[in-house]
């Protein structure tokens, strides 16, 4: 008989240790390699999202870098738009926000004092000057504003004071004495300065008013009652003054019957809307700001003349939620 015993040997104990350490071997290979390519991936994540925060950064810090150049260059209006950039880069900002906010009242104070409505420059530029932590060269602009401001009201409350002394003596016919007090004006080199140049218009035209009256070419007498006091209004806040829009008060020619209707209107407008919705950062958009932003809307070719103060107050608002210059938040909703 064939003995098959020999055929259906059983391992001996090395071969099973060893195949035991074959197969465990195996295994601890494959954990291995399961795990260097977990660390690949999680570095590769990993990396790609320092490299887009990294590049965030840089084009944050490039925004805000260029807006410092553009302010130092007196270019405010790239300014503010480095400035939108920036918070695209990181919304909400408090820094580009803050920074952004000065420049923009900056702006609106600059429209104000060529305007000649020096009472709200200087608003606009305290406003400047009283930011925490804001651009210092702003700041020192401001203060050279806010100077210069209070050296031309107090030559126009001067220079008006010598005017209507004129204009009292001239109605009281005494021609000569009135170019006499005029002469104070007149020859004053200060007063050749654009800042005056209404003041010294009419104190011409009153001059050649008293030589008409000395060389008998006319007998009428300027009367007082048409003297105008260029200093009262370049101090003045009325708002017809400043805003083309603003229609005198006409509250005279309502019916009453009207007049109920108007008192019994419980909807929102300019008057009526919450307050607390017309301040940016804490602080209310101003009549300066409204002014600048109105350039700003007709520069962009929308009509702003059909808009009311809070129309515009709204513009200014979305502007400054969305991160956006005036002009760009205009063009992309108005046209």
């Amino acid at each position: 008989m064939i003995d098959l015993s020999s055929c259906f040997k059983p391992p001996s104990q090395n071969g099973i240790i060893k195949m035991n350490n074959e197969f465990l071997g195996g295994l601890t290979l494959k954990k291995w390699i399961w795990i260097v390519i977990t660390i690949v991936i999680a570095a590769s994540v990993g990396g790609y999202a320092y490299a887009r925060h990294s590049q965030n950064e840089k084009l944050y810090n490039d925004s805000m870098q260029r807006a410092s150049l553009q302010i130092s260059n007196k270019n405010y209006i790239a300014a503010e738009t480095s400035f939108t950039n920036a918070l695209k880069r990181k919304p909400s900002d408090k820094k580009a926000t803050r920074l952004l906010s000065q420049t923009q009242n900056y702006m609106a104070a600059n429209d104000s004092f060529s305007d000649r409505d020096y009472n709200s420059a200087k608003d606009g530029y305290q406003s400047v000057v009283d930011t925490r932590n804001g651009n210092e060269t702003l700041k020192d602009r401001s203060k050279g504003k806010l100077s210069t401001i209070k050296t031309i009201q107090g030559n126009l409350k001067k220079y008006n004071k010598i005017y209507n002394q004129a204009l009292n003596e001239t109605g009281e016919g005494n021609y000569t004495q009135s170019n006499s007090t005029l002469d104070k004006i007149l020859s004053d080199q200060t007063a050749k300065q654009s800042y005056y140049k209404s003041i010294l218009n009419k104190a011409k035209q009153l001059r050649s008013k008293n030589n008409a009256s000395l060389s008998g070419n006319t007998t009428t007498t300027p009367s007082s009652s048409s003297s105008t006091n260029e200093f009262e209004s370049s101090t003045s806040n009325s708002s017809t003054q400043n805003n083309p829009n603003v229609a005198p008060n006409s509250s005279d020619s309502l019916t009453s019957s009207e007049k109920k209707a108007a008192n019994a209107y419980k909807g929102s407008n300019e008057f009526t809307v919450n307050p607390k919705k017309n301040r940016i950062n804490g602080q209310q958009i101003t009549e300066s700001q409204v002014n600048s932003a109105r350039k700003e809307i007709s520069a962009a070719e929308v009509d702003s003349n059909a808009m009311s103060d809070q129309d515009i107050k709204n513009i200014i608002k979305g502007a400054h939620d969305n991160h956006e210059t005036i002009g760009q938040y205009v063009k992309a909703r108005y046209k």
